[in-house]
Order: C-alpha cells, then sequence, then structure tokens
C-alpha cells in the first residue's frame, strides 16, 4: 500500500472508531478520509456488536493484528478493516513470494529461474518471428518491446475484451477463412503460451526438490486467510508469533471486514470458520505433476486438507508476457 493510500485509510479507520462510539466526525479526519466508508463500517460494527463498549484504533504499530480493537464485557475483538474495489478474498503477490518469505528455504526465485533458463531470449526469438509489425513497434531496444508485440498479435487476433488470447487463437487456426497473417499471430501466441507452460512445470519440479519451512507456510496460511494480501502486509505481521495469532482465531477474537469502495456495502469474514476443522500437521506446498497451480495443505495423512490455491500467473497481455505474479485463494471463497 502506498504512502497516499495508507493515509486516507488509517484516516477512514479513525474515523470508524468514532462514529462508532458515537462521537462527531473530526473534521481534519473527514478532509484526509472516506466518511461515507466510516458511517457504512461504524454501522455494521454497531450491529455485529451491540454490547460494544468502545471501538478504538490499533494505531500503526503492527505490534497486534487488527486495525480496530472492539471491547466488549466478554473481552476484545481485533478487526481488519480492507477498503477494496470489488469482493472477494484473492490475494495478487509478487512473482516470488513464496521464496522471499522462506517457505521454500533453499529454491531459486521464480523470476531468477527464469532468467537462468533463457526464457526471456526464447519468447522474444518467437515473437521476431512474426513479420507484419507495424513500423512504430519495430524498435527491440526499448523496455516495453515485448508487451508492445504482443499486444499487436492480440490485435490482429482480434481479442474481445474478456476473451482468452489462447481460446481466440485456436478459433483463428481452426477457421478455414482467417488470412495468413491471422494464422501466423495466433501460432506464435500458441507457442509463447507452451512455452510459458513448459518453464512454470519445469520451475515445479525445480521447487518440488526444494527443502520447505513449514513453520513459514503455516504462517503464511493464517496471514493469507486473515486478510493480508500484499507483501507490505505479509512483511509487517510475518514475525508475528503464530501461536498468537492461532489463539486469537480460536477464541473468535478476530474478523476481517472488507468494504467496498465503490458501493459501501460491508461484507464480513471469519477466518477461525475458515480454517475450523484444520489439524496444522505436516503443513507444506503440495506441487502437483501436472498443472500450474501449487497449494498449501495440512493435516495427517487419510485426512489431508487443503488451505490455499496458488496460481502462477501472468496479468497482462497473455501467459508469459507480462507481470508475472501469484493469485491466491481459500478454496471456500
Amino acid at each position: 500500500m502506498g504512502k497516499h493510500e495508507r493515509a486516507w485509510v488509517e484516516a477512514t479507520e479513525r474515523l470508524t472508531a468514532r462514529l462508532a462510539n458515537g462521537e462527531d466526525p473530526d473534521d481534519e479526519l473527514v478532509e484526509a478520509g472516506r466518511l461515507d466508508l466510516a458511517e457504512a463500517l461504524a454501522d455494521r460494527l454497531r450491529g455485529d456488536f451491540p454490547d460494544a463498549t468502545a471501538v478504538r484504533h490499533a494505531g500503526n504499530s503492527y505490534d497486534s493484528l487488527g486495525d480496530l480493537i472492539v471491547e466488549t464485557p466478554d473481552g476484545e475483538t481485533f478487526v481488519e478493516a480492507k477498503f477494496v474495489a470489488s469482493g472477494g478474498t484473492r490475494a495478487n503477490l509478487g512473482q516470488d513470494t513464496l521464496t522471499e518469505f522462506d517457505l521454500f528455504e533453499d529454491a531459486t526465485a521464480w523470476s531468477d529461474f527464469r532468467e537462468e533458463i533463457g526464457f526471456p531470449e526464447d519468447r522474444e526469438a518467437l515473437l521476431r518471428e512474426f513479420d507484419g509489425y507495424p513500423d512504430d513497434v519495430r524498435d527491440w531496444s526499448y523496455k516495453s518491446a515485448v508487451y508492445d508485440r504482443a499486444k499487436h498479435l492480440k490485435n490482429v487476433l482480434d481479442v474481445s475484451r474478456g476473451q482468452n488470447t489462447g481460446s481466440r487463437a485456436d478459433e483463428v487456426l481452426a477457421d478455414p477463412d482467417t488470412t495468413e497473417t491471422e494464422r501466423e499471430a495466433a501460432r506464435i501466441v500458441n507457442a509463447i503460451l507452451d512455452l510459458d507452460r513448459e518453464e512454470k512445470l519445469a520451475y515445479f519440479d525445480h521447487l518440488r526438490e526444494a527443502e520447505q519451512n513449514p513453520r513459514n507456510v503455516e504462517t503464511f496460511a493464517h496471514l493469507i486467510v486473515c486478510g493480508y494480501h500484499t507483501a507490505d502486509a505479509l512483511d509487517e505481521h510475518f514475525d508475528d508469533d503464530l501461536d498468537d495469532i492461532k489463539r486469537l482465531l480460536e477464541t473468535d477474537a478476530y474478523r476481517l471486514y472488507e468494504v467496498n469502495r465503490n458501493s459501501g456495502t460491508v461484507s464480513v469474514e471469519n477466518p477461525s470458520e475458515l480454517l475450523a476443522g484444520f489439524e496444522w500437521e505436516d503443513t507444506r506446498v503440495e506441487i502437483p505433476e501436472d498443472g500450474t497451480s501449487v497449494s498449501v495443505v495440512t493435516g495427517p495423512p487419510g485426512n489431508r486438507r487443503r488451505v490455499l490455491n496458488i496460481a502462477y500467473n501472468w496479468k497482462n497481455k497473455f501467459q508469459g508476457i507480462q507481470t508475472p505474479s501469484m493469485n491466491v485463494f481459500v478454496p471456500e471463497a
């Protein structure tokens, strides 16, 4: 989260606490934050905790989970407030997250692995096979050359918004009325998709041979389920005592609230319910022989449970081209 966004989010959190306590909003906080979102979240907290005696802002020390703390006669509940553009529990993390946080202790990062096996050069060689680039994207000397060429191939294929590029390439190849230029673009796109898949499978072979740190795997899983969906948020809390996090969840003392920034609607997720019944034995990252996703699993033999699904993905253009990342899901979502 950037400095500017952190500022308005903190102001909105502080506004929420004041409103939930029945206090008038502070003018400076109204100026810096989003009063409408604070009102929506405060209303939801009052409804969910009718016996609350106080709501206070946790501050920025990061010494505990949660942005807000709701006090009741029965104790405290830590509330993590997320102001999101859309709903869901997906986490979009950096491509090297699993190695950066030492879930794999002696593995090469995905970004470095691609460089070592020559993936960028192989991808460029495929893109160079297309002859029909316009003059404004023929220069290979600038940083966005790969992205611009991939974008042009998508334009040649007339990929519609939201359409899978590989599916469109297959349609073009199956249509006898398409032009040779379109067919060549489709062939190259499919070749890059195949190259990307081969590289991911090779990387998974590499990860399969690496040592894992079960404690780090378990910590990662708990923080993701608790709503920490960025590298900065994970870094802030990764050194928290895992047993303390577990106690919060087991005593139902932690909640995740998501406030939609566009609609103002508020949804609540109870991480303890998502993790109910997990035995946390032999926790590890499970790597399939085929496919481009891995999973965090836990539990004794015969009762293995999947905690997270993690897909290795490219966000922009199409697979193998731009913005490598990891999409993380809780299976129940």
